[in-house]
């Protein structure tokens, strides 16, 4: 999720009427409500034979039991030919199990460039995916087109609406099966100050600060992740997006890549009871929509988002 610090937002003012109509009593008390395990299935993280046979399981929104939270990821898996990608890409979509699903490039937008997909079943591994390097073919042949436009899995993503007019514009795949882990992180805050919250959604950074499990030292360790990340792609820290094009890809820009995919699983169990599934699939389906349709998408950039001012998106 390329961009700096800043959250990049537009007008999308009815969001809080789609809210309203979706009584919150209809959601559950707590995650812990909803949970259920599960089997995990092959977790060695390498991709079956090609033609091998995949036994199709029932799908599912619940994920198995996770790992331990660490700030140290699981294991990174390159994805850079559409052979490797199509069978790691049909072993997910024959699990069933929920995937984190981001992504980065150069002013990531319908007119910028997707260089990187990272996709993480709930136990891992992470599985990053080189659109730079295969470019449409990661879609078609590499089958990362069917995982993202199916209804199950269910995909975890955090603020679907650039992700989805990137991808919907350049590559003509459309999101489906999407739960916008922005969208409940925002809700928490409500509850956490009585409907008070700041005006403003809040960004990834923000929530990985806030992600329940880690201690204060593993905290710490992943902001620099971040930090370091940031570093090399901000343009306000002195970096540039072109980062993410450059093979072999910087260790920095790895971690960061998979640290962004590595905590939506817990923060989706945790944070799933402040918005209902049918909530959840309503508003996600406009944001997207809303997006995709509009003239000329999202101007991309720190220095845009500070030009818009007032038309940073409003929650309620």
């Amino acid at each position: 999720m390329s961009g700096g610090f800043a959250v990049l937002l537009d007008d999308v003012e009815d969001l809080a009427q789609d809210l309203a109509r979706f009584a919150l009593a209809d959601a559950p008390a707590s995650c812990s409500d909803r949970d259920a395990s599960g089997s995990d299935g092959d977790d060695d993280g390498h991709p079956r034979p090609r033609g091998a046979d995949i036994v199709r399981v029932a799908p599912s929104t619940v994920a198995p039991p996770e790992r331990p939270l660490t700030s140290t990821p699981p294991r990174v898996i390159l994805l850079d030919d559409p052979g490797s990608c199509a069978d790691a890409m049909r072993e997910l979509i024959a699990r069933g199990e929920p995937c984190a699903v981001d992504f980065e490039g150069v002013a990531l937008s319908r007119t910028g460039a997707i260089s990187l997909a990272q996709v993480a079943p709930p136990n891992g591994p992470v599985y990053l995916v080189d659109v730079a390097c295969m470019g449409a073919a990661a879609f078609d042949e590499g089958r990362l087109g069917e995982l993202l436009g199916a209804t199950h899995p269910l995909k975890l993503v955090f603020d679907c609406r650039g992700d989805a007019d990137a991808l919907h514009h350049q590559f003509g795949v459309r999101m489906r099966g999407v739960f916008d882990v922005q969208v409940a992180f925002c809700l928490k805050k409500d509850v956490d100050h009585g409907g008070k919250r700041g005006a403003y959604l809040m960004g990834l950074r923000k929530a990985l600060k806030e992600c329940p499990g880690l201690d204060d030292e593993a905290r710490h360790e992943l902001d620099a992740v971040k930090s370091a990340g940031a570093s090399l792609f901000a343009p306000e820290l002195g970096g540039s997006y072109d980062a993410w094009t450059k093979r072999p890809m910087h260790p920095d820009l790895v971690k960061y890549a998979a640290a962004d995919v590595t905590y939506l699983h817990h923060m989706h169990r945790t944070w799933r009871g402040f918005c209902g599934e049918k909530k959840m699939a309503a508003v996600t389906e406009r944001r997207m929509r809303e997006r995709i349709e509009s003239p000329e998408g999202l101007e991309q950039g720190t220095e845009a988002a500070k030009r818009r001012g007032s038309r940073r998106e409003k929650f309620f």
